[in-house]
């Protein structure tokens, strides 16, 4: 194996210094129109390549790079792609742990046998293609870019060993110049899965590898525009600009160039802002020698670029001798400005806040080898959920996909490629990775500078709290990029510890977030660069965080973590296709389910987090100011945005039914400011009616992101007009009621029950000859849920200590009784045994009308119970037919919500079938549940159906096709058996979800103590006609 594989201070041989994303352009139309893969002098190297795969570096081919060995026989290969992707190899997904053994700066060492990574050490990937040089590029100087590499390669070109490159995720050039030929020319890569840089490529993600980028072939003159800087400067009032692009010229001919002139303007569109033009003299430059030559030109009253406003001008620059244009670049700009003031965070002088999301490269068909059209759909997305922000976590992202946030509006937290997590401080001050801890800043630094969408550079993520070594990459990036702010978490907090220009955590609780925004020691904005851990079914109260960041300046806001579940289809057995989670490629060690935390799933269908995320995160707040008088208060919340370019409406319901809206005029709004509307709705109320009123704004024009008429924000009132109630006078016919010793069977006129003494349920709820129950019936206390493994492990451990997902019920006593002709009533009490000595008691009280109503009357008390226990419900659970599978209620939906998840959903009348209820989430766990249910129903298509309603409190009700023991146990949601039935779950109170797969606990309010409660609802036996 080459020596170098196993040096961490060689971090590249003959490669080009980092420098911003470039092309030459052949003309003034193609440097206005900026696509860097349209331009004559690029020609792309994507495509198919042969290609040969090995487990073991002394298996590899080691001369297929020469032009005469003969690759006919191997396999194409589509570059870009991940070779694991393409069935060569093991993906792994690890957070943290090395999937080598850990030994630096070796990679080679012998692992555990279990280790996947025992059998394929080091595997090596060998890519073969052939390419040529347009004629018309004669005489000019010839380079090749790799977007993306993971791990490390050589290059060869025609026979002759070109380079080595390590770091993945940052641009790797060569100059061909002197390699390339007339004709025909062979190209050879050599692609090792681990290097000595994999120790700071340890990030929470799928471990991938190949050519994963763009492969680009260009060519400049040999004059060449090498690297350019462009920053605007607002003035004072931030009205007008100076626009100063410095450029480094480079003479990589083999004689000396005469001076010459830099010519750079900017244009808006295709037409050129007056006035802003400037020209330098080039001086004459020798053999090799490069020389910075800075130009300034003013613009008066540019329109601004913001997150909200992203207007980008074109910066055009020119090479000249005399009237001739030697070379030609360009790029887009976003005149704008970035400043901390005090603990504030201001874009062109307004202070902003920060909110969005965490996002990796993963596309599930594609694993890393994410395209454009990808990247768009996640854009698309996270601007639909109000998200203005995203960090590029834990690297340099695809050059491509600064373009697209500086077009469709985001600020950027822009990470370096380190994350040392697996050896967490032991690389702070390491001198023989410091260089490339610093090089891995400063080409993310080079490369990504002109992007105004860059708002704050992060050193890394998760390597301990610094050293010396990441001071060293902060120094080199202020000296790169003063402008910019700078972020690193593991510095800590504090200006005694932190040398960054923002104070950041991740994970912390409200109370401590709080805490941070109210401390007088601190000086820097505060910023979560991670919170609201979206593993599963999670992400809890994500609307109270949002509230804290509006409250306080002090608070830049956060980045949930993340926005999708990272799953890759494995299709490696065409009878059981999964979207894997760790381990669902037999890869060892890994880290299961944990790579499944997004706001959407892997495919990128939303999860129920994404409207609770677009709510929490929306920029209009509406308050009732007075219900009575329907006075409500709109806030713009928007910095930079009047809300006059929306549209408004207010729609009025009855029991979940809309009966009346309007449109809503507001007129201006400007940025914080805030004014009253009055609603002009009319309502006539009856009986029993219960009335909500929706106000929601609309975009007002197409974004790139949605069309016209796109909902931005909403709120929903309940309006509490006092209605009477709704009294049903009749109480059916007579009841017959008789007991044999272990059954009561209650007879009304079309209907029969039957209550089994022994058990303490209901095993007969028949209407129209249909029993709708089955195997045990119910209801029966029901105290757990099937985990929402990591954010639910705190509190399984004491359901599993305690035994409550096998409680063991006795009857203790049973008794029935007419207490009129058309009323039974059955009481009952149970007791329920756990382990560890645990007892709840359950008393019952049964009371069935003739018309088939039964109103049920719980108390719950529980024997001493552990102050730690932590129940997931206090509710009951029936087990329904097969054939009741359809679903509706009037409640919050109409997909899951949990008392700390439920801001984004309106009470509603919502149906659907019960399969649909199942939320996908790929490890099948408890899920469908929804708040403030006033009533729900279950039907069957045959007619028979079981309406649960509220008594006083508001239900929580769930109908799933499976029970908590049946998902419990099942890997994949494909491994589900057929469905025996629907489970309906009714609860006077649902543990939160909260975030605690790596974050805090659900907040109090939403915890469910094992303590005395009552609850009561009704059921309602029905029969479609």
């Amino acid at each position: 194996m080459p020596k170098e594989i196993e040096d961490p201070e060689n971090i590249g041989i003959n490669k080009e210094a980092s420098h911003a994303t470039l092309m030459p352009y052949g003309s003034l139309k193609e440097a206005l129109a900026a696509n860097r893969g349209a331009s004559s002098f690029s020609r792309s190297l994507n495509g198919l390549w042969k290609f040969n795969w090995v487990d073991w570096p002394q298996k590899r081919p080691v001369n297929f790079y020469k032009p005469d060995y003969d690759v006919s026989k191997w396999k194409d290969i589509k570059v870009p792609s991940n070779f694991q992707v393409e069935g060569y190899g093991t993906p792994y997904y690890s957070n943290f742990n090395f999937i080598f053994q850990k030994d630096f700066p070796r990679i080679m060492s012998t692992p555990p046998e279990k280790f996947t990574a025992y059998k394929e050490r080091n595997p090596v990937g060998s890519y073969r293609r052939d390419f040529t040089v347009p004629a018309d590029w004669s005489g000019r100087r010839i380079f090749i870019t790799f977007d993306g590499v993971d791990a490390g390669f050589f290059i060869w070109v025609n026979g002759k060993k070109v380079g080595y490159s390590v770091n993945s995720r940052n641009a790797a050039e060569f100059d061909l110049t002197k390699y390339v030929k007339p004709g025909k020319n062979t190209l050879a890569v050599e692609v090792y899965r681990f290097t000595s840089g994999s120790y700071l490529e340890d990030q929470d993600m799928w471990r991938l590898s190949g050519i994963f980028r763009n492969v680009t072939l260009w060519s400049s003159p040999q004059q060449h525009i090498r690297d350019y800087f462009i920053k605007t400067d607002l003035d004072d009032q931030y009205k007008n600009a100076d626009v100063t692009v410095t450029a480094k010229v480079k003479n990589y001919g083999t004689v000396i160039v005469k001076a010459r002139e830099l010519e750079v303007c900017l244009f808006n569109g295709a037409v050129l802002v007056p006035g802003a033009v400037a020209k330098k003299a080039i001086p004459a430059l020798k053999p090799g020698e490069e020389v910075v030559v800075d130009a300034t030109f003013h613009v008066n009253n540019p329109q601004k670029w913001t997150a909200e406003t992203p207007k980008l001008y074109t910066t055009v620059i020119n090479i000249k001798d005399g009237a001739k244009t030697l070379e030609t670049l360009s790029s887009r700009t976003g005149i704008r400005e970035i400043e901390i003031k005090g603990r504030l965070f201001l874009v062109n002088g307004v202070p902003i806040k920060l909110k969005g999301v965490n996002r990796h490269e993963n596309w599930p068909d594609d694993g890393h080898a994410v395209t454009e059209a990808q990247m768009i759909r996640d854009l698309v997305l996270i601007k639909q959920t109000n998200s203005n922000h995203v960090r590029t976590c834990h690297y340099s992202d695809d050059p491509r996909w600064y373009e697209l946030c500086d077009l469709y509006g985001i600020y950027l937290v822009a990470e370096a490629n380190v994350e040392c997590h697996g050896a967490m401080n032991e690389f702070n001050d390491e001198p023989r990775i410091k260089a490339a801890i610093v090089d891995r800043n400063v080409a993310n630094t080079e490369n990504f500078k002109n992007h105004p969408s860059v708002v704050i550079w992060s050193l890394g993520n998760e390597n301990g709290s610094g050293g010396g070594n990441f001071r060293a990459a902060l120094k080199a990036i202020k000296e790169i990029d003063p402008t910019r702010p700078s972020h690193y978490e593991g510095f800590g907090t504090g200006n005694d510890r932190n040398p960054a220009d923002m104070d950041s955590q991740m994970y912390t609780n409200v109370k401590s977030l709080e805490n941070a925004a109210l401390d007088t020691k601190l000086t820097k904005p505060f910023y979560l660069c991670e919170y609201a851990h979206a593993m599963f079914n999670s992400m809890g109260s994500v609307d109270i965080y949002n509230e804290l960041f509006d409250k306080y300046p002090a608070l830049l806001g956060g980045a949930i973590w993340e926005w999708q579940d990272q799953g890759i289809y494995n299709n490696r057995d065409p009878k059981h296709p999964i979207t894997a989670f760790g381990g669902g490629f037999g890869e060892y060690p890994n880290d299961r389910y944990f790579i499944h935390k997004g706001v959407v799933f892997s495919d990128r269908s939303p999860k129920p987090h994404f409207p609770e995320l677009k709510h929490a995160y929306q920029w209009i707040t509406i308050k009732a100011k007075d219900i009575k008088s329907q006075t409500f208060s709109v806030k713009n919340r928007y910095q930079f945005t009047n809300l006059s370019s929306f549209t408004g409406k207010w729609e009025l319901s009855e029991n979940g039914v809309n009966i009346a809206s309007g449109n809503l005029t507001v007129g201006s709004i400007t940025p914080f400011a805030e004014k009253e509307i009055k609603l002009p709705y009319k309502i006539t109320p009856k009986p029993g009616a219960e009335y909500f009123v929706r106000v929601s704004f609309q975009l007002g024009a197409d974004k790139l992101w949605a069309k016209k008429g796109f909902e931005v924000a909403s709120q929903q009132f309940a309006l509490g007009i006092p209605v009477p109630a709704v009294t049903d006078k009749s109480q059916g016919g007579s009841l017959t009621l008789s007991q044999s010793k272990n059954i009561i069977d209650i007879k009304g006129s079309d209907f029969d029950i039957s209550f089994d003494k022994e058990k303490g349920t209901f095993t007969k709820l028949q209407k129209g000859g249909e029993n709708m129950l089955r195997g045990d019936g119910g209801p029966k206390l029901h105290l757990w849920r099937a985990p929402h493994q990591k954010d639910d492990m705190w509190a399984y451990e004491n359901w599993d200590k305690y035994g409550l997902q096998n409680i063991a019920w006795v009857a203790d006593s049973v008794n029935a009784k007419q207490v009129a002709a058309n009323v039974v009533e059955i009481g009952v009490r149970l007791t329920g045994t756990g382990k560890q000595n645990f007892k709840v008691h359950h008393k019952a009280v049964y009371t069935i009308n003739g018309n088939g109503l039964i109103t049920a009357v719980n108390n719950i008390t529980f024997d001493n119970p552990d102050p730690k226990l932590i129940l997931a419900r206090i509710g009951v659970r029936m087990f329904l037919d097969k054939d009741m599978d359809r679903f509706d209620y009037l409640g919050r939906g109409p997909m899951e919500n949990y008392a700390d998840r439920k801001s984004g959903f309106d009470v509603g009348h919502y149906a659907s079938s019960v399969a649909q209820q199942l939320t996908p989430y790929e490890k099948p766990m408890e899920c469908g549940n929804h708040e403030d249910v006033r009533w729900a129903n279950v039907n069957s298509a045959k007619g028979p159906g079981l309406c649960v309603k509220k008594v006083d409190s508001m239900l929580q009700v769930a109908a799933l096709p499976y029970s908590d023991e049946e998902m419990t146990p099942v890997e994949y949601k494909i491994d589900l058996p057929k469905s025996k039935g629907t489970v309906l779950c009714i609860s006077s109170k649902t543990l939160g979800v909260g975030s605690n797969g790596c974050g805090p606990r659900p907040l109090e309010p939403y915890m469910v103590h094992a303590a005395a409660t009552t609850f009561c609802y009704q059921l309602q036996l029905t029969k479609k006609k």
